[in-house]
């Protein structure tokens, strides 16, 4: 049993079975992309705004340096408030773009999704023995690979930034003051590029084991596949049953309207197709019935078992039988010839009910 509901989970998630993970909120999601693209967004928004950062600084530092020969809560009152001032006009742009970014790209990654499934309290979030599992699980080896792999990259980075400025660094000693702000920009922006570049293709690669850990998670045996189909659309033994049933409350029901009709048209074998006509009731003959092969066979039955007039007509069974539907009236085309047939079928009645002066059969059309 066991077996049964672990080791065959082979096939693919249906569609229904992701819809139903979604509303629980869970969903295929890069964490690294999203930490990416906002480490993205901050450089860009940092860099744009550079001069408006520096400018603050600068206004920081020189109210800081007036206030040295003032009386303390005078200093602190004027300082404090450049500083609280500094600090919202610096970090609210970074923390906006930080939002904005952090929205859009999850939007991106799984659409609209709103679900309280992932923050509703749960005791096996209490189970030791489940946070043991999840502590060695895959997607923590995963996530623990990632953490070493950007680590060292870093690390890399950093080394190989400063063993390519290692000659322009230990000229600094000997040139300009402004020269040693110059070498730590021109050392971080590299340092910065070499950064997005390795944690990007990080994020592609945790993007492609996410959707495929994603899968793998909803993966379905077959008798998953078979219960989910049972509970949305009801048991195929059922369904096929009913099927059946209906069809034959079908076949039963045009077999009686066969033995209430005028006239059976034959081709002979393969075609059968009843007409009713009655004047004053049906402005045109109607197609009762209609069938091939064994369908066929039941309607020349029922006709024979009701006293129906059977008339082989080939070209007539096969004309109504592709251009007329069941319970239409006839076209245009066959009122010549269903007229003739409804004239011969009425006397074959007359003749058989031991009527006298009926006229003679005229020949059936063929």
């Amino acid at each position: 049993m066991a077996k049964d509901q672990g080791a065959d989970k082979t096939e693919p998630p249906t569609q229904k079975k992701i819809r139903d993970a979604r509303k629980e909120g869970n969903v295929a999601k890069s964490k690294e992309l999203t930490s990416t693209v906002l480490m993205l967004g901050w450089v860009v928004c940092g860099w744009m705004m550079l001069d408006f950062m520096r400018a603050k600084m600068i206004l920081l530092f020189d109210t800081s340096l007036k206030a040295i020969n003032q009386p303390f809560g005078d200093a602190l009152r004027e300082v404090g408030g450049a500083a609280f001032d500094t600090l919202l006009w610096l970090s609210l742009p970074l923390l906006g773009m930080a939002v904005f970014l952090g929205v859009v790209i999850e939007f991106l990654q799984v659409g609209p999704v709103l679900s309280l499934g992932k923050v509703k309290p749960s005791m096996d979030k209490m189970n030791p023995a489940e946070g043991l599992k999840k502590m060695f699980s895959v997607d923590n080896l995963v996530e623990l690979v990632k953490s070493v792999m950007k680590s060292s990259a870093l690390i890399g980075i950093g080394v190989f930034v400063i063993y390519k400025m290692l000659a322009q660094l230990m000229m600094l000693p000997y040139a300009p003051a402004e020269a040693m702000g110059s070498g730590i920009w021109y050392g971080l922006v590299r340092i910065v590029i070499w950064t997005i570049f390795v944690f990007f293709f990080v994020s592609a690669i945790d993007v492609w084991y996410q959707k495929f850990s994603y899968t793998k998670q909803l993966r379905m045996s077959r008798r998953d596949i078979q219960q989910e189909v049972k509970e949305s659309e009801g048991d195929p033994y059922v369904k096929s049953r009913r099927r059946q049933l209906h069809q034959e409350w079908s076949q039963q029901s045009m077999l009686n309207a066969v033995r209430q009709s005028n006239v059976v048209v034959t081709n002979p074998t393969h075609i059968a197709i009843a007409l009713q006509y009655e004047h004053g009731t049906t402005d045109l003959p109607v197609v009762v019935a209609k069938g091939e092969g064994y369908l066929a066979e039941e309607i020349k039955r029922a006709a024979t078992e009701a006293g129906v007039p059977i008339l082989q007509n080939v070209q007539l069974a096969r004309g109504l039988h592709e251009h007329v539907e069941l319970d239409d009236y006839i076209g245009n085309e066959f009122f010549e010839a269903v007229a003739e047939v409804l004239h011969w079928a009425e006397t074959v009645r007359r003749l058989r009910d031991g009527d006298t002066s009926a006229p003679e059969l005229p020949p059936p059309l063929e």
